[in-house]
């Protein structure tokens, strides 16, 4: 098992978590998995991939959320052996062609469930899910020409 890289996000009612900028990737498949704490007072929150721009051959992007059991894995820092999935949802319809497209993802106890997407358009998802301690993001892109590009951004507000 092994640590998921950790975002610190001090509390804030929003963070950047991370800039996405990958040219000519060459390998045929990159997962990222990284996780950040949940605010203790948010009650909900929304999770955006924001400007994603795939470019080359065949460029593949997929992406998931999860819950993180850190006290079951034994320490503070979430590992991939104590993940879990968010109520009913297993990520979002794989991204084919994106050309500056918006995914939003919105957890909260009252938020009904949607898991429809697109695969080259802006879309938006609903978890209904408490918020866990942790949240977890995977993404993979898959490139099959070595010659793939992804742009874009992922950001968080908590409510």
């Amino acid at each position: 098992m092994a640590a998921i890289t950790k975002i610190a996000t001090g509390g804030q009612d929003s963070y950047l978590l991370e800039t996405i900028a990958i040219v000519n990737q060459t390998a045929a498949s990159t997962a990222v998995s990284k996780a950040f704490a949940v605010p203790q007072w948010a009650r909900d929150c929304t999770l955006v991939i924001g400007n994603l721009t795939l470019g080359g051959t065949t460029p593949t992007f997929d992406f998931a959320l999860y819950g993180a059991d850190v006290r079951a894995g034994g320490g503070t820092i979430p590992d991939d052996g104590f993940i879990y999935l968010l109520a009913g949802w297993t990520g979002i319809t794989q991204k084919t062609a994106a050309a500056g497209t918006y995914t939003t993802i919105d957890i909260g106890p009252a938020i009904a469930l949607d898991t429809t997407g697109s695969g080259t358009a802006s879309d938006r998802y609903g978890i209904q899910s408490l918020l866990p301690h942790w949240l977890v993001y995977k993404y993979t892109t898959t490139d099959a020409a070595d010659d793939a590009d992804y742009s874009g951004t992922i950001t968080v507000y908590f409510k």
